[in-house]
């Protein structure tokens, strides 16, 4: 009992099967309607949530004051909600099911969890016209890892003293108020389940793309670059929707920008790569991004390459961002070569969007750079961004361990800026939700420009490009001779660098594989697409 209420609580983690399948019997619930779910979800690897699980049977135990009071707050008088709230634990790589459970989407049956561990969601189950519960909706709360870690321990060690109960932290605020807009995403006021909101993409988040983003900006911002200097090119994605970046570089004048290159990894893409119906094999894919970003840098001082997802998104196509990182280098001369035929990519340097925190924020960093590194794909450091103005999780306190942890393990890499929380753009989508397109299109512009101002200030872009023309040159210099060094001493990239001023009988860049015989036949992309929906498919 916490606070005079008695709470329905498992005495045991469950498994993700159990966790997203209802209730037959409600009876023990209110006997109106299964219980909403708040399900903690972690990973092997979260340490400190290993060990609350450990102590305390479940995350649930510590967070079940929390939610308790946040469901008193909303719910003023009893509603068909009554005591139906049922706090439970997954470990996700429990096994292989509650794995597939997991990474499964909410629309397929799964709890659809993101990549990044601990994390806490809602779940409610709909009835239907019989009564038989059979769906599920499920609404994930909006919160740092660190922050909800933190918030573990702090209501883990919350204890009586002689002095009353300690004081709520900020972690626990945060999760509190996370919690709370989830909650109302999930239900209305009397308690009904809302029906789910279209996905949008959130002009606050500060991704890869909104660091590609920031680097465009603030490298115009110093002066050294024209919006002719500079190029952006995606060559992978999984999105074709409008991007900001994209209405950024109109903004600012940046005409060559490709949002959309020309690998896509659409609804039914990857199985009917497999299959061999697409026409194309992996070979042809990496050759069409390297010449896609072959015709965007020609003459240009900087292109910025996009990634897609996580370091390995593509490997099922051998288009993964190692590879297309090693397909879309830099062009030079192999040793010993006696004409400009042979050619050789040098890789291009990567440089990781880290997350805030310290301890996981290094773990992810590590994880992803030795996936680049295995692959021989140099990796310049990381900026880490959405750091938290105050607190034990402060940008300064961050970037003094991050600091420190570069320093003297990894001191070939550093990181390059820390990127603070904007306050202004926390909660800019719901602000901007009831304006037209037109109003939306200027206030997105209006904070990116905000985005950029902060991001010149904290991240050192002078240092990101000169660490890259480095990484460039010592890879081409150690498998080069002395004589070819000066053929790549410029600045910009010259038009017979880039492999586009060639004849019809060769080629000034180099195939990454002879061009494979077409397997005969090919689906178009409309077909594959309706094939994937009819089978019910949910992405690529």
């Amino acid at each position: 009992m916490v606070g005079g209420r008695m709470f329905r609580c498992r005495h045991e983690e469950v498994s993700a099967t159990e966790a997203i399948n209802p209730l037959r019997e409600c009876s023990g619930w209110g006997g109106k309607q299964n219980p909403v779910k708040v399900i903690f979800l972690y990973g092997s690897w979260n340490r400190r949530c290993c060990s609350i699980v450990q102590e305390c049977e479940g995350l649930h135990y510590a967070a079940v004051p929390v939610v308790e009071k946040l469901r008193c707050d909303l719910l003023k008088e009893e509603t068909s909600m009554g005591n139906n709230v049922l706090y439970l634990t997954v470990k996700v790589d429990g096994d292989d099911e509650c794995i597939d459970v997991c990474t499964r989407s909410v629309k397929d049956g799964g709890l659809e969890v993101p990549p990044e561990l601990p994390c806490v969601l809602l779940l409610a189950h709909l009835p239907t016209n019989n009564g038989i519960t059979e769906s599920i909706r499920v609404e994930h709360v909006d919160v740092e890892c660190h922050n909800l870690e933190q918030a573990f321990v702090d209501t883990n060690e919350d204890t009586e003293t002689e002095y009353g109960k300690t004081t709520s932290s900020v972690a626990v605020e945060n999760l509190t108020s996370s919690l709370k807009k989830a909650w109302s995403r999930l239900f209305d006021t009397k308690g009904n389940i809302l029906p789910p909101q279209p996905k949008q993409s959130d002009k606050s988040q500060v991704g890869k793309s909104s660091i590609c983003m920031g680097l465009l900006g603030a490298l115009l911002k110093t002066g050294k670059y024209a919006p002719s200097d500079l190029a952006y090119i995606k060559p992978a994605t999984q999105c074709e929707a409008v991007q900001l970046v994209e209405e950024f570089c109109k903004h600012k004048g940046i005409t060559s920008c490709v949002p959309i290159g020309p690998i896509v990894y659409y609804k039914g893409f990857t199985r009917s790569f497999l299959k061999g119906e697409t026409g194309e094999t992996s070979e042809d894919l990496l050759q069409k991004a390297s010449e896609a970003v072959d015709t965007l840098a020609m003459g240009k001082k900087v292109v910025i390459i996009d990634g897609v997802g996580y370091p390995a998104v593509g490997s099922i196509t051998g288009t993964d961002n190692a590879s297309v990182a090693k397909a879309s280098g830099r062009l030079f001369p192999v040793p010993g070569s006696t004409t400009a035929t042979k050619m050789e990519r040098a890789p291009v340097p990567i440089l990781l969007v880290g997350k805030s925190g310290v301890g996981d924020a290094i773990d992810s960093f590590n994880i992803n750079a030795t996936y680049f590194s295995h692959r021989n794909v140099p990796v310049l450091g990381a900026i880490f961004n959405k750091m938290n103005l105050e607190g034990f999780y402060s940008l300064a306190n961050c970037k003094e361990a991050i600091d420190m942890y570069f320093h003297k393990n990894q001191p070939e890499k550093q990181a390059f800026g820390y990127i603070p929380q904007i306050p202004a753009l926390i909660n800019a989508r719901e602000s901007v939700a009831k304006l037209s397109h037109e109003d939306q299109l200027k206030e997105a512009i209006n904070s990116a420009d905000l985005f950029v101002e902060t991001f010149a200030k904290h991240v050192n872009v002078d240092a990101i490009v000169d660490a890259a023309r480095k990484a460039t040159l010592s890879y081409i210099q150690s498998t080069t001779s002395p004589q070819n060094r000066e053929l790549v001493s410029g600045t910009k990239r010259p038009a017979e660098e880039s492999g586009l001023t060639r004849t019809n009988s060769q080629s000034k860049h180099p195939r990454l594989a002879s061009k494979s015989a077409s397997p005969g036949f090919a689906l178009s992309r409309e077909q594959i697409e309706a094939m994937a929906a009819a089978s019910g498919a949910a992405g690529g």
